[in-house]
């Protein structure tokens, strides 16, 4: 059921427009179209699984720590932030092959954007195609994050969907079961979640003030939602840690805040444009409405060479950041123009355009410039990533040490600009987590390789046969010797 018969008469005179349910031939094929642009998509997703890329900074940790322990990572108390990693932990003692696990943590990350984007088409296909570009826009700019297994952005993931779900079908009891799940969750995943699941709150008391019929029902999840988010803001005021609170620190937070490439800012700047002069040239009528969004296609054409910069910057080891909070923050926007659309008054909607107007014509091409994009980037990351790691397994099957010491200048091969992805913390437990398994002698099976250990790590290594990975982590060389080996002794 669309949300344009339950706002009045003024909107229900062509339901089509809306829920384009008959749209013939031509629309199933531009359907058809952005599915097979979609399969692209997910099809790059699952290969940055396939190499890995979810293991980027703290993904790497998370995924060392169940290999080697069988538990999940609760990183500061974010309980919902467990889920993707349970099929790993589940599999940790019933996979001997840390590949494969490797492997199934990741695609447990990965599912994360995969299943939200599909969500977000699936809601829209046959009701309103054309608000498809909204969250897409979003999808797109997010690809300037690194991180896999980022609690913040994955608030967004479960938040997209349910709006427009709250949009386009809120009279289906799915969608109040979703809206009545998702604000929890958000409570107990983020220090900012608050923030969406107030935006949640107010969108869910607009539905209450539009719809009559439906007034409690909401009314009552626009308050669950409030609930959630004061909450979730009560406890980041008073339970924030020392780490949360060195995010606020001037340069901390801008740099966790900020993008910080040329090609990162332009894409920015492109995705909050071609945002906005959609969302107001859908809005507007008239000759204004073909000025704003023919300015939307040329914007549209920049997006593809924007992404092509910002992935050369990528393969050269530029802008390889965890995250950029910035993001963030535009998802919130996109979302609050979605809903500005949908929810506007009769004389501003453009759910009464004609659906064959020739200004709406170009929706498809959109969808898929940026799908192509998408695509771009997720295989420049991909091919980042891969060459690191490679990198990394040449580095210890090279090395003829039987533990090779790791500082901010050495070992040489970790210098290169492409290297910079895999040189950070956490490369102790990634050249593990990806060594090279040679055989050079077939009675002899795979050939040993060295640690890579900071500080005084391989003093203490053969002294004791303890592994400091890192500060807080130290293990029994023989407890890693039988699930990443054989290690050199």
């Amino acid at each position: 059921m669309s949300i344009a018969p339950l706002l009045g008469p003024a909107l229900a005179r062509g339901p089509a427009e809306l829920s384009g349910e008959g749209g013939g031939p031509l629309e199933r094929v531009r359907r058809g179209a952005v599915d097979l642009a979609l399969l692209a998509v997910v099809c790059a997703y699952l290969l940055t699984a396939l190499v890995g890329l979810p293991l980027f900074q703290d993904g790497g940790w998370y995924f060392f720590k169940i290999a080697t322990t069988g538990q999940v990572e609760l990183p500061n108390l974010r309980y919902t932030a467990v889920l993707p990693q349970l099929p790993a932990a589940w599999a940790a003692s019933r996979i001997a092959d840390p590949v494969l696990l490797r492997h199934l943590f990741a695609l447990g990350y990965v599912a994360l954007p995969i299943a939200s984007l599909l969500a977000c088409w699936a809601l829209v296909r046959r009701r309103a195609p054309v608000l498809f570009l909204f969250p897409l826009l979003w999808f797109l700019l997010n690809l300037v994050n690194f991180s896999g297994v980022s609690e913040l952005l994955s608030c967004l993931y479960l938040t997209w969907p349910l709006v427009l779900a709250m949009l386009l079908a809120p009279a289906r009891r799915w969608v109040w079961l979703a809206a009545a799940i998702v604000p929890p969750m958000l409570v107990a995943l983020h220090p900012l979640a608050f923030l969406p699941a107030f935006a949640l709150a107010l969108l869910g008391a607009a539905l209450a003030w539009l719809l009559p019929n439906l007034r409690r029902i909401w009314g009552v999840l626009a308050l669950w939602s409030l609930g959630s988010g004061l909450l979730r803001l009560a406890w980041t005021l008073v339970g924030m840690n020392d780490y949360e609170r060195g995010r606020l620190e001037t340069d901390s937070a801008i740099n966790y805040l900020m993008t910080n490439t040329w090609g990162q800012h332009l894409l920015l700047i492109v995705v909050l444009m071609l945002g906005l002069t959609l969302g107001v040239g859908l809005l507007l009528r008239g000759r204004a409405q073909g000025l704003i969004l023919g300015f939307a296609r040329v914007l549209a054409g920049l997006v593809p060479v924007v992404a092509v910069l910002v992935s050369v910057e990528i393969l050269n080891g530029e802008g390889i950041q965890l995250k950029s909070g910035v993001t963030f923050v535009v998802g919130l926007a996109l979302m609050g123009l979605v809903s500005a659309l949908v929810l506007a008054p009769p004389q501003l909607g453009w759910l009464q355009l004609p659906r064959w107007d020739p200004r709406l014509r170009g929706r498809t091409s959109l969808v898929m410039i940026i799908a192509v994009s998408m695509v771009v980037l997720l295989l420049a990351k991909s091919a980042a990533w891969w060459t690191a790691t490679r990198g990394l397994q040449n580095l210890l099957a090279e090395s003829r040490d039987d533990c090779i010491h790791l500082s901010a200048s050495e070992p040489f091969a970790l210098q290169w600009p492409w290297m910079r992805i895999i040189d950070d913390w956490v490369t102790p437990m990634n050249a593990l987590a990806f060594r090279p398994r040679l055989i050079l002698d077939a009675e002899r099976g795979i050939e040993p390789i060295p640690l890579l250990l900071r500080h005084d790590g391989c003093a203490v290594l053969s002294q004791t046969g303890k592994v400091e990975l890192v500060s807080w982590y130290v293990r029994d060389v023989h407890s890693l010797d039988q699930r990443f080996g054989p290690l050199r002794r």
